[in-house]
């Protein structure tokens, strides 16, 4: 056998160097690192936010949920331009509970500052690695390496893909908050990009979970109280249960709900159905006047500092006169240009959920609480909504889908669903 050269072992072998470090340790040495850019420093490991498989297939993973901004174009747009990558060939994972970084409640305008600058710099990391990666091959300088296209390329000619070098490294590596930016090639910041959200949304494709469909899904409508703090009293679902295309009535507590094979059986269900309800406990105001007396009376305040420059208690001692002004606004409709929807898949021992959240991993809390499931066993998925202004924020759509797939275990009906969905897989 020949010996091994350094070249043979970067060519063919791997040199592995293992060890560990105590909890106290790691923590300390989380506390020396320096701050990352945005929602990097949360989690400043590289593969929760980008994976490059050994085909090439690049993954870009965001916490954040397109909600009709444009935010999926422009992270895929960040994320290409500093890989030096179509934009095409990259995949984008937004809000899944099993997948993404808990990046919080998608609102704000914080997109952007704290996940694409998240993106863009862990993007920066991985490029600065393929990069090295191509260079130890080579056995050459990392400036004589350029990416383009998918690949490094060598100054002879030679070219490796990114999936072949992501094979000699591991992205399972701490972020370095010093990268330089790439400044070779075509640009894609600065330039416009197509959305690619709006085709399916202008031309009547799958574009919202409204447009979802999964094997032996049935559909169901829930009743709603007049207002808010109806009792439910009685429920005679005698004649609905005979409808054709019933499925079933659920009632739990003061939840009332319908579940058809179709949705508009669920729809005529749902307005047949003969409910009872009590007298609701809080009716609001009619008039603006009347509305904010009300509010402040029933909300608790709260103080919150807009902007501050200086020494604003030592200018107010200084000040000769001061004024004070109270500025109020009336109570503004977030309103959605659809109605809010959520497909739930519910077993005896996990669930998921397809919803168009705006907090993921805080509906999940929630919906694990309600079901007394471990979180672990509960997955969020994130799928647009019809609009948000700030509905989609306190998303119940999806425990309404919880309470009625719930309902629906160990019924023919659920057992057939069930059924129908392991042989679509």
């Amino acid at each position: 056998m020949s010996a091994l050269t350094r070249r043979r072992l970067l060519g063919q072998g791997a040199l592995v160097v293992a060890f560990s470090l105590s909890r106290r340790a790691m923590a300390q040495v989380a506390e020396k690192r320096p701050a990352l850019p945005g929602d990097l420093d949360k989690f400043p490991l590289l593969d929760s936010w980008i994976r490059i498989d050994a085909d090439g297939h690049i993954t870009v993973f965001t916490g954040k949920a397109e909600l009709g901004q444009g935010l999926k174009t422009a992270l895929i747009q960040v994320a290409a331009d500093e890989l030096a990558v179509p934009p095409a060939s990259i995949e984008l994972v937004t809000a899944d509970t099993a997948h993404t970084p808990d990046e919080g409640v998608t609102a704000g305008s914080h997109s952007m500052q704290d996940s694409g600058t998240a993106i863009l710099n862990a993007a920066a990391n991985v490029r600065v690695l393929l990069t090295e990666a191509a260079a130890w091959r080579w056995l050459v300088a990392v400036e004589q390496v350029e990416l383009h296209d998918g690949a490094a390329h060598a100054p002879n000619g030679d070219s490796l893909g990114y999936g072949e070098l992501a094979t000699l490294l591991s992205l399972h590596v701490e972020a370095k908050p010093d990268v330089a930016r790439r400044e070779k090639g075509v640009r894609l910041i600065g330039t416009d990009l197509p959305r690619i959200d709006i085709l399916a949304k202008v031309s009547g494709g799958a574009a919202y979970v409204q447009d979802m469909r999964l094997p032996g899904m049935v559909h169901a409508r829930v009743v709603r109280p007049p207002g808010y703090g109806a009792e439910l009293i009685a429920c005679d679902a005698s004649a609905v249960e005979k409808m054709p295309g019933v499925v079933k009535v659920v009632r739990e507590g003061k939840f009332v709900g319908v579940v058809a094979k179709t949705e508009w059986a669920a729809i005529k269900a749902a307005r047949a159905l003969k409910v009872t309800w009590s007298k609701p406990t809080t009716e609001l105001p009619a008039n603006a006047e009347e509305l904010y007396a009300y509010l402040k009376s029933t909300k608790p305040m709260r103080s919150q500092k807009v902007v501050e420059k200086g020494n604003v208690d030592s200018t107010l001692a200084q000040a000769k006169k001061s004024y004070s002004r109270p500025y109020r606004w009336p109570l503004q409709l977030h309103g959605m240009i659809g109605p809010s929807c959520a497909i739930a898949d519910v077993k005896s021992d996990k669930a998921t959920i397809w919803c168009g959240t705006q907090g993921p991993f805080r509906s999940r809390k929630n919906i694990a609480t309600l079901l007394k499931l471990p979180e672990k066993d509960v997955r969020v998925i994130y799928y647009e909504g019809s609009g948000s202004y700030g509905r989609l924020a306190t998303e119940d759509a999806g425990e309404d889908a919880r309470d009625v797939a719930r309902a629906l275990i160990g019924t023919a009906q659920y057992d057939k669903s069930r059924d129908e969905r392991k042989r679509s897989r």
